[in-house]
């Protein structure tokens, strides 16, 4: 018997644990006789758990009776009711149990009659729900009363922590306390999460698209119809992205409003390396916020937003941004607006930002004068090596412009001038330039009015380049001719280089004019030869005129004439004896007399000197022209131009 303490309550005594190896009673393993198996759910169940500082969920009666049944068992503790849970009932003091112990204080005993048969378990645990709300305060109490401090302890009851948990693994030791939050499991704080919640809450359809590759480290959404909205959306779930470095979303239609949305999350990644905005009608506004973005983000550094309908009021926004940001080394803003003022902007910017490696201003509005002041600006620029500025009006004075700028500029290596309307008076001047540039190796000059001449112009420029740096020249469809192809050849076998034209065009035999050319005429002139006869064999005109008259009438008739040519073998034919006939034969007599002789000498003499003054001068070009071309003076390559020409 227990002892009583001061209150007047036995005094317990903790049980002891049972070991791993101790076994219940036979009919207790398999939680208890059959009948009892579909009791009504128990109170005391709820109770105890309760007391044991967790909560459990309703369960079948049965498992409540089979544990509280194995405790009795295990600790042989005579409070704790076996088989049954009647009804709770008091005890009076001085009352005994079937086991002779003797209740020293008033308790309640529970007791639960056995259904009878046919009776419903699930209808009596309906009925007797509300009961049980209302008593479990009580039992609450009745338990302490009976297990004083120890009821805490009767969870573990008959189980060693050192030993397998799972063995006496029952509903009275589940704990609860470590479910899922609902709150917290809806509550997705990945890119996904955040995308699909954020799509719900603005009423749009998620981009799929999106979803599946959104964790990949390159974003290509090219054409997906996007738009503002779906940019937004896009946009927040970016905000948390570690992952991503390259952004593609060309031709979605995202307007000026859905740039800002986008520039807003970008301003403080640090991830994203490429952004490509191509085709999304952003106009001046996005521009502009693109361009503040870039201002603090200084980790992209390739960006294109060609095509974006951008005005020539926003070249102030790149020129800004150009200034500040020294990390950006790709910038393409092709198919845009960009007029005479943008391009002062620009060329503003090219003069103090020495970062930007690659700039592609083609076909945007730049007429000529704007083409101008962005070429002369690139004289001193130091850090663009490629540049496009296709498909806007260089004109005459854009070319040259650009050759001042290729003898200056040494840092260029990939130029292109295609489209740019430079007429065959500018390539002489793109001649001189190339003739001197030591850095450039591809060129595209391609669908100018240059003619077949100013290719071969341009081409002998390249020739004259001692440096061999041009790897590639593109002429685009340019027709050439026989000396253009031939230089080809010789340029190939030279140097590794790679030269795009159009066809070869069949040369067409040209009328030569030889009364053109002094030297010639005078060469091929009968009195010419006749004179050079004279002077050959040491004779006087007097002379032949005694050897070529054979009658001795002091004249010389044609049989005579052409009798002394073939006797003497001057190089004559008879077409030329007739012409020389009738120029010596002033008076139209049939023949020539001494006086007559005498004046075509000095015609002859007048004719040679003539060609002696026409030679001197014909020197002084060719002096003139070494000294040019090795000047890279265009006025060479204009020279070149009338030669090939004529």
């Amino acid at each position: 018997m227990p002892g009583t303490g001061s209150a007047g309550r036995p005094t317990l005594v903790k049980p002891p644990r049972l070991q791993s190896s101790t076994k219940l009673p036979k009919g207790l393993e398999d939680g208890g006789p059959p009948e009892t198996n579909r009791k009504a759910p128990s109170r005391i169940g709820s109770a105890v758990s309760v007391a044991s500082t967790s909560r459990m969920s309703e369960k079948d009666a049965a498992g409540l009776i089979t544990d509280l049944t194995r405790l009795k068992a295990i600790t042989h503790d005579i409070r704790i009711p076996a088989k049954e849970l009647p009804h709770r009932k008091a005890i009076d003091i001085g009352d005994t149990t079937d086991d002779g112990f003797e209740f020293t204080d008033s308790v309640f005993q529970t007791e639960v009659p056995l259904p009878e048969e046919g009776f419903d378990v699930v209808e009596r645990w309906q009925q007797d729900t509300k009961v049980a709300s209302d008593e479990e305060s009580n039992i609450d109490d009745d338990i302490e009363d009976v297990f004083g401090e120890d009821v805490i302890s009767v969870s573990s009851l008959g189980t060693n922590p050192d030993d397998d948990a799972d063995k006496y693994d029952t509903d009275l030791e589940e704990d609860l306390t470590n479910l899922p939050d609902t709150e917290k499991q809806d509550e997705d704080t990945t890119p996904k999460g955040r995308y699909l919640r954020i799509c719900e809450d603005m009423g749009i359809q998620p981009a799929s698209y999106f979803i599946k590759h959104m964790s990949e480290t390159e974003l290509v959404m090219k054409f997906h119809g996007l738009g503002p909205v779906g940019m937004k959306a896009m946009a927040e779930s970016l905000m948390i992205n570690t992952i991503l470095e390259k952004i593609d979303l060309e031709g979605n239609y995202i307007l000026g409003e859905g740039t800002s949305h986008l520039t807003r999350v970008l301003k403080e990644n640090v991830y994203v390396t490429e952004l490509v905005l191509t085709d999304n009608k952003m106009g001046t506004e996005g521009a502009k916020a693109i361009c503040e973005l870039l201002s603090e983000n200084k980790t992209i550094i390739h960006l294109n937003l060609s095509g974006n309908d951008i005005e020539d009021t926003a070249a102030e926004y790149f020129y800004e941004m150009l200034t500040r940001n020294a990390a950006i080394k790709t910038l393409l803003l092709q198919h845009n607006s960009f007029e005479e003022k943008g391009a002062e902007w620009f060329a503003m910017a090219l003069n103090e930002n020495v970062s930007l490696e690659s700039l592609d201003l083609s076909w945007c509005h730049f007429q000529t004068k704007g083409c101008v002041m962005i070429v002369e600006a690139l004289r001193e620029n130091v850090g663009l090596k490629y540049f496009d500025i296709s498909m806007n009006g260089f004109g005459l004075e854009g070319a040259k412009a650009m050759e001042e700028t290729l003898k200056e500029n040494k840092y260029l290596i990939k130029l292109n001038l295609s489209y740019c309307r430079i007429p065959l008076e500018g390539t002489p001047h793109l001649a001189a330039g190339l003739q001197t540039n030591d850095t450039l190796e591809e060129l595209n000059i391609g669908f100018n009015p240059l003619s077949a001449e100013g290719g071969y112009a341009v081409l002998v420029g390249i020739e004259r380049n001692a440096a061999k740096t041009l790897k590639m020249i593109d002429f685009g469809n340019l027709m050439i001719r026989k000396n253009f192809k031939d230089l080809c050849d010789r340029l190939r076998e030279d140097r590794p280089i790679k030269i795009k034209f159009g066809g070869v065009l069949s040369d067409q035999p040209r009328a030569k004019k030889k009364e053109d050319d002094p030297l010639t005429k005078l060469l091929n002139d009968p009195l010419n030869k006749l004179k050079r006869f004279v002077e050959e064999a040491g004779y006087r005109m007097i002379d032949l005129l005694k050897q070529f008259d054979t009658d001795n009438s002091w004249s010389i008739s044609l049989e005579e004439l052409k009798e002394g040519v073939r006797k003497t073998g001057i190089d004559l034919s008879d077409p030329e004896i007739n012409e020389l006939m009738k120029r010596l034969d002033k008076d139209g007599n049939g023949e020539i007399d001494f006086s007559e002789l005498i004046e075509g000498d000095n015609e002859n003499r007048l004719a040679r000197r003539e060609v002696k003054k026409y030679v001197e001068e014909m020197q002084q070009k060719e002096e003139q022209k070494e000294k040019l071309a090795s000047g890279a003076d265009p006025k060479s390559y204009m020279q070149l131009l009338e030669d090939t020409s004529a």
